[in-house]
C-alpha cells in the first residue's frame, strides 16, 4: 500500500499551472550578482522614450549633423565661391642704379558662381537640412526598436525562468516525497538517486533561466538608464499594411541620395573651375626723379572646361550616387520581406491560438482523469507522469503563443515605423 501513496504525492506534486508573477528566489539573484528590476505600472515605453533616445551613443551625431547642414546651407548664400585671397607682386629690375622700372601691384582675388551653380549650392545645402530632420526621425526609430527589443526579451525570460522555476520546485517536492518514502522503506535507493539527478537538472535550467534574464534586465538598464522596468507592454496592432514613402529608414536614405545627386554637381562644377576676378591697385615710376603713377587693376580669368574631364571629375560621385540609390532599394526590399512575414506568422498564431488555448484545457482535464484514475487503480505512475508532462507543455505553449503574439504586433508597428 505504500507504493500508491508515493506515486500518488509524486503525481499531486507535480503543479500545471503557471504563476502569473514568478520572482526569482533571493538565493539565485545573489549567486549571479544582479539585483532584479522593479515593475510599475507608471511607466511604458513611451514615457522612457526620450530618456533612451539620450542614452544612446548615436545621440552624440545629432548636433554635428545639424552643424553640418546649417554650414552648407551658409554656403550657398555667399556671393563668391570660397574665400577671397589678396595677392601681391613686385617688379623691379633696378640692380645697382637707379635707372629701370618699378611697379608694385596687390589686390583681392575672388572666384566667382557661374550660371546655375549657386541654385546647385542652395540643393545640397536644403540635401544636407533633410538630412538632418531625417537623421533625426531616423534615431527615433531606430531606439524605438531597441526599446522593443529589449522588452521582448525580458518578457521572454520571465516566462522562462518561470516555468524553469516552476519545474525546480516540482523537482524538489518529488525528491522530498522519495527520501521519505525511502525512510519508511516504500522506496528504493535508486529511486531517491533518479528523483536527486532529474532536481540537479532543474536547478540548472533554473540558474540558466535566471542568468538569461538578469541579461536581459541589463540590457535594459543600460539602453534606458532605469533601474525600473514597465509591468505590461501591449500594443494595438498596426493599421498600415504596406511601407510608406515616409518611412524613416526610407527617408534617410532618400535624403542621402538627394546629397548624392549634388554631390554629383558640385564634382563637376569643380571640374569645371570658376571664374576669378581680382580688383585692386598698381603703382609703378621709372627713376627716383618720376613720380609715382597709381591706377587701378581689374582681371577676369574665365576657365575653358573640357567636357571629358569633367566627365571624368564627377564619375566617382556618380557611382556614390548609384551605391546610395542601390541602398535605398535593398532597404526598401528587406522591409517589405520583413513586413510580409511578419504579418504571415502574425496571421498563423491568430488562426492557432484557439487550438492551442483548447489542447490546454483538455490537457488540464486529462490531468484531472489521470489523477481520479490512478487513485482508483486504473492506471500506473509512468502514464500518470506523462499525461502530467503533457498537460504542463500544453499549457506553457500556449502561454508562449500568447506571449508571441504580443511581440508580433510591436515588430509589425516597428517595421512599418510605428513609434510606440
Amino acid at each position: 500500500m505504500h507504493r500508491p501513496l508515493f506515486t500518488l504525492g509524486a503525481c499531486l506534486a507535480v503543479v500545471m499551472s503557471i504563476s502569473p508573477a514568478p520572482v526569482l528566489a533571493a538565493e539565485s539573484a545573489a549567486l549571479i550578482g544582479h539585483e532584479v528590476l522593479s515593475r510599475s505600472s507608471q511607466i511604458s515605453l513611451a514615457s522612457v522614450f526620450e530618456q533612451a533616445i539620450k542614452q544612446a551613443p548615436e545621440s552624440v551625431l545629432q548636433q554635428s549633423a545639424e552643424e553640418q547642414a546649417r554650414a552648407m546651407q551658409a554656403l550657398a548664400r555667399r556671393w563668391i565661391v570660397g574665400a577671397p585671397s589678396w595677392q601681391t607682386s613686385i617688379v623691379d629690375d633696378r640692380l645697382q642704379t637707379d635707372q629701370g622700372l618699378r611697379e608694385l601691384e596687390t589686390g583681392l582675388a575672388f572666384d566667382l558662381w557661374l550660371p546655375g551653380q549657386r541654385r546647385d549650392a542652395r540643393a545640397l545645402g536644403e540635401a544636407y537640412n533633410q538630412r538632418s530632420a531625417a537623421w533625426q526621425s531616423w534615431l527615433k526609430w531606430l531606439i524605438a526598436g531597441r526599446l522593443r527589443t529589449a522588452m521582448a526579451e525580458m518578457e521572454t525570460a520571465d516566462l522562462a525562468l518561470e516555468s524553469a522555476t516552476e519545474i525546480a520546485q516540482q523537482a524538489e517536492r518529488l525528491l522530498d516525497t522519495t527520501r521519505r518514502l525511502q525512510r519508511a522503506g516504500a522506496a528504493s535507493e535508486l529511486e531517491v538517486i533518479q528523483a536527486e539527478t532529474l532536481w540537479l537538472q532543474r536547478q540548472r535550467e533554473q540558474m540558466a533561466a535566471a542568468t538569461a534574464r538578469a541579461n536581459a534586465e541589463r540590457e535594459w538598464q543600460l539602453l534606458t538608464g532605469l533601474n525600473v522596468r514597465p509591468d505590461t507592454h501591449r500594443e494595438a496592432p498596426g493599421t498600415l499594411d504596406s511601407i510608406q514613402a515616409d518611412h524613416p529608414l526610407l527617408a534617410l536614405r532618400q535624403s542621402e541620395l538627394a546629397i548624392s545627386d549634388a554631390a554629383v554637381l558640385a564634382a563637376e562644377r569643380e571640374a569645371r573651375g570658376s571664374p576669378n576676378l581680382s580688383v585692386g591697385l598698381r603703382r609703378e615710376r621709372g627713376d627716383w626723379q618720376q613720380p609715382y603713377i597709381n591706377s587701378a587693376a581689374i582681371s577676369l580669368s574665365i576657365p575653358i572646361s573640357s567636357r571629358a574631364v569633367v566627365n571624368a571629375a564627377g564619375s566617382e560621385a556618380r557611382a556614390a550616387r548609384n551605391e546610395s540609390e542601390l541602398a535605398r532599394i535593398q532597404d526598401l526590399r528587406e522591409l517589405n520581406t520583413l513586413l510580409q512575414q511578419t504579418q504571415r506568422e502574425l496571421a498563423s498564431v491568430n488562426a492557432a491560438l484557439p487550438m492551442a488555448q483548447r489542447e490546454a484545457e483538455l490537457g488540464q482535464r486529462q490531468q484531472q482523469m489521470a489523477q481520479t484514475a490512478f487513485e482508483t487503480g486504473e492506471i500506473d505512475l509512468p502514464e500518470v507522469i506523462l499525461i502530467l508532462q503533457r498537460a504542463y507543455e500544453s499549457t506553457l505553449a500556449y502561454q508562449q503563443m500568447l506571449l508571441r503574439q504580443r511581440h508580433l504586433e510591436s515588430e509589425y508597428n516597428q517595421i512599418v515605423g510605428v513609434l510606440p
